[in-house]
């Protein structure tokens, strides 16, 4: 008797690949999830910090940090807008800069702003959606650069994770 030779797979052999498939999506899919979640996170630093380095021109030129008005362009005697951006270059997070008082600075003139606070904020208006809830992000004018990372209103520096 000859035995006829089987080409292929049998049933047994194509679940084990699926099921070995099934175990490596399921290790490497929660990790790529948080990867990406990382980048857009560093697509909204990017973008606060481009906005404190425009804050700091302005207050180099100007002796005062820009408000909400000079920054669509307003001016302040010889001083031009900021060109302020309102969503990161991803689309990502919402931007807002708020003035505050800085107490180790002093203004001299009324109506001068001391600091400022830019927050990034996934949850805003126009952005994507894919930050949901993943924490804003802020910069002050004193440098400090904090995450509220479960949006808890527990601030905690950038580098956390």
């Amino acid at each position: 008797m000859n035995k006829a030779r089987s080409y292929g797979f049998t049933l047994i052999e194509v679940m084990i690949t699926v099921v070995i498939i099934g175990i490596l999506a399921a290790i490497a899919y929660p990790s790529y999830t948080r990867y990406t979640q990382q980048s857009r996170r560093s697509d909204a630093q990017i973008a606060l910090t481009e906005i404190a380095a425009r804050q700091e021109k302005f207050f180099a030129q100007c002796a005062t940090y820009a408000s909400n008005a000079q920054l669509v362009g307003g001016t302040i005697a010889g001083c031009t807008g900021l060109n302020y951006i309102t969503l990161s270059p991803g689309g990502h997070y919402a931007l807002t800069i708020s003035a505050t008082d800085n107490i180790n600075a002093t203004c001299g003139a009324a109506g001068l702003t001391c600091g400022y606070t830019a927050t990034a904020n996934p949850n805003g208006a126009g952005v994507s959606g894919l930050q949901s809830n993943n924490g804003s992000l802020r910069i002050d004018s004193a440098g400090v650069r904090q995450w509220n990372r479960q949006n808890l209103g527990a601030w905690v520096a950038w580098t956390a994770k």
